[in-house]
């Protein structure tokens, strides 16, 4: 990653890799669903401003169209939170979305 202006080069690589890897793996298995999100949404928004943005919006030419599908995944879920099926809540524990706007409540439903 230093290659790309991000220093120390190998740090900054272990801690996207772990981000990615580890949080993948924690919204699969539905625990810590917000932190890893919002730990997946910071790396998407790391990798579109420094690698993607220069390049265009399509990923033909190597643009920045998944990272911000990716981005904005992460970011709902950041939000909404686990669902149903997530191993959280399969604990017993409720439901709970972050407080939004009506307008957003009324867009989602």
């Amino acid at each position: 990653m230093g290659s790309i202006g991000l220093a120390p080069g190998y740090l900054m690589a272990l801690l996207a890799g772990s981000a990615e890897f580890f949080g993948g793996l924690a919204l699969v298995l539905g625990l810590l669903v917000r932190p890893a999100a919002a730990a997946l949404a910071f790396a998407m928004l790391v990798a579109i401003l420094s690698v993607h943005i220069g390049k265009g919006l399509f990923m033909a030419n190597n643009g920045y169209e998944f990272g911000l599908a990716l981005l904005a995944v992460a970011a709902s879920l950041v939000v909404t939170g686990a669902g149903r099926a997530s191993l959280v809540l399969a604990g017993g524990q409720k439901h709970r979305a972050l407080k939004t706007p009506r307008a957003a409540r009324i867009a989602t439903t």
